[in-house]
């Protein structure tokens, strides 16, 4: 149960970080270069309202966004298939999605919204192109590694009769001899006990039978 509330939360947290930031990031390129506060010069192009608060959710998309990766990276080993965590291959497919995700939106605002002045537009296009760099390689090594896995569809479970997690070895043919064998030395001790007991054997005679079935068996 705390493996399901972890990932679940823990990848709410991220994609819902990951959407936040890049709708807050459109809104500051839409602002554009503006200014406020008390300064000693007269400011050409006030901040609108809100401006502050966007900056602000855009910042706690990145921090929301970090805390839902490291409660999914930490989220435990899931209760009906127990193995391994690769944090590594987790943390390239989160750097990847979030770099190219907003690279995407990014490039495309500034290629398809006229209304951004051109100052944004063309910091828009560096961003984007910058942080398509940065993640669609990372992205696709993620997804590859994902894909590999899936088709490969190896089972790593220990074989039958496996003890310790190391399979059986087969028996040797000397050992499957001896056991085949065993049987029957024990039959013919049987039957050379009753002719001791019987006195169709002496004692040496019985000695001497016995030690040559032994060193058969």
């Amino acid at each position: 149960m705390g493996y399901l509330i972890k990932a679940i939360l823990g990848a709410a947290l991220f994609v819902g970080g990951i959407v936040l930031f890049n709708v807050k990031l459109l809104d500051v390129l839409d602002i554009g270069t503006c200014a406020s506060g008390n300064t000693a010069y007269q400011i050409t192009r006030p901040c609108p309202e809100g401006t502050g608060s966007t900056i602000m959710l855009m910042m706690a998309g990145i921090f929301g966004g970090l805390i839902g990766a490291g409660i999914f990276a930490f989220r435990g080993q899931p209760p009906w298939q127990p193995r391994h965590k690769n944090l590594m291959g987790f943390g390239t497919f989160a750097w990847g999605l979030f770099f190219t995700a907003t690279g995407a939106s990014t490039l495309i605002a500034s290629l398809t919204d006229d209304s951004l002045t051109a100052g944004s537009d063309l910091g828009g296009k560096i961003v984007g192109i910058m942080f398509l760099v940065m993640g669609v390689p990372a992205l696709l090594i993620s997804l590859w590694g994902l894909g590999r896995k899936l088709l490969s569809g190896r089972d790593e479970r220990p074989a039958a009769g496996a003890i310790g997690g190391m399979a059986a070895a087969p028996p040797s043919p000397q050992r499957a001899s001896r056991s085949s064998g065993g049987g029957d030395s024990v039959a013919k001790l049987e039957r050379l006990q009753k002719l001791r007991e019987s006195g169709a054997l002496t004692e040496s005679e019985f000695a001497s039978q016995k030690a040559k079935i032994l060193s058969e068996m």
